[in-house]
């Protein structure tokens, strides 16, 4: 039986129908009786009708061979590809949306901003268009000498979810272990006592602390943009010593300040806003709490000591949905003449732009990399497959296949996102 089921597994499924007609299904919906079949014959009956609980949400209603074990480490490995398959989807369709927004703000009609999500090619389209409206209207606006830094975001894994997920698999994390599991980053959350750390508050909130972004609001020093208060350093490159600026103001602004801020800003920021040790933080603190951080969070990869491989790949899939990444600090600055449209420009892209740079400098990667651990995953879990039937060998390659087309799709909207940065900063890679 191994051996036909090592064959079973090596034959393309596509190709099963072929090498058997009676066992042929037009209508795709599977061999009526296949299970009852035996043998080698029920196995590649098994197979021929593919794995449509794969898309339709049926993975719990499956049965394997091969005992608990085998069916869970199977499940596990399926519910894992359907959910990225899920997450790649929605990516693609809030890049279509936010670069629908930035091109709405410039202008574009409706018909050149729909599209449907589905292998990347949806977001392609869309932020292709966009891209090259935002090269036209920075090429227009020349005498603005524009300028565009983008700094990757931080991104994050849901550690309590995370948790609960290695728990249910079998591989629990050990006590005392927290701290070590955050690989590449650090522990942060909610503290409800004295944050001796760092504490950040998520973009556009209330913010009184350092705005590596765009601050809105007051700006103590390290200011570049418009001010709709006093001026105190140079407006369009002359001294102002706390008058009026029409221009590009480069010190402080006391008031309705929009641009970038390296100082304290007091307002809102377009990116985290870091404020230091506090004795209350509102938002997330990171380096330590006087008592237990609550909905913990890892900046790196939470990789417990110890784990079964399996039950790590497994959970970091399923808890992808429960991951976040910071919108990017993105700073946009003007060197030159800001007339009404570039002023236009440049808040079309403080507002679109740090979501669109996201999926290339975050969501995408993180997206990517755990996609990239189901595929490497579906060769372990072929050995239990062979062992379950002909039904778990198709799943296993319909998910295997599943995460070839995500992986592909993500790299698409990567691109697509990057297009979109690179025109807004004059580089066609979307450099920074």
């Amino acid at each position: 039986m191994s051996v036909n089921r090592w064959k079973l597994f090596a034959m393309p499924v596509a190709l099963l129908g072929l090498a058997s007609p009676l066992l042929v299904n037009c209508g795709g919906k599977g061999i009526p009786g296949a299970d009852s079949l035996p043998g080698p014959a029920g196995d590649l009956a098994s197979a021929a009708s593919g794995c449509e609980e794969l898309k339709n949400g049926g993975i719990a209603d499956l049965k394997f061979e091969g005992g608990a074990d085998v069916q869970g480490k199977i499940k596990g490995f399926l519910e894992a590809a359907a959910s990225l398959d899920k997450l790649t989807v929605d990516m693609e369709a809030d890049l279509i949306a936010s670069c629908g927004k930035l091109g709405k703000d410039l202008g574009m009609s409706d018909a050149d901003l729909k599209a449907d999500a589905g292998g990347g090619k949806g977001a392609e389209k869309v932020c292709n268009a966009v891209s090259a409206k935002v090269n036209a209207a920075v090429k227009a606006n020349a005498e603005a000498k524009l300028a565009v830094q983008i700094e990757p975001p931080k991104c994050y894994a849901d550690v309590t979810a995370m948790q609960k997920c290695l728990g249910d698999c079998g591989s629990p994390v050990q006590p005392g272990k927290l701290e070590a599991s955050c690989e590449g980053g650090e522990i942060s959350g909610k503290c409800d006592a004295e944050c001796k750390g760092k504490c950040s508050v998520e973009a556009g909130a209330a913010c009184s602390g350092t705005c590596n972004a765009s601050c809105s609001g007051k700006c103590d020093v390290g200011f570049k943009g418009t001010c709709g208060g006093k001026c105190d350093g140079k407006c369009d490159g002359k001294d102002s010593k706390g008058a009026a600026c029409a221009g590009t103001c480069d010190g402080k602004c006391d008031a309705k300040a929009e641009g970038t801020c390296s100082g304290t800003c007091e307002g809102s920021c377009s990116g985290s806003c870091e404020i230091k040790a506090a004795a209350k933080c509102s938002g997330s603190c990171s380096g330590g709490c006087s008592a237990e951080i609550k909905e913990p969070k890892c900046s790196g990869d939470f990789k417990p000591p110890s784990i079964d491989p399996s039950c790590q790949m497994q959970c970091t899939a399923k808890t992808a949905g429960t991951a976040s990444c910071d919108p990017p600090n993105v700073r946009i600055v003007a060197n030159g003449k800001v007339n009404a449209d570039a002023q236009k420009l440049i808040a079309a892209l403080r507002t679109s732009l740090p979501a669109i740079a996201k999926v290339q400098l975050g969501t995408g990667k993180k997206l990517a990399a755990a996609v990239s651990g189901v595929g490497k995953a579906g060769v372990e879990v072929k050995d239990a497959a062979l062992q379950a039937g002909g039904k778990a060998v198709a799943c296993v390659a319909a998910a295997v296949d599943a995460s070839a087309s995500a992986t592909a799709s993500i790299d698409v909207n990567i691109k697509a996102s990057a297009s979109v940065s690179g025109s807004a900063s004059g580089s066609a890679s979307g450099g920074t």
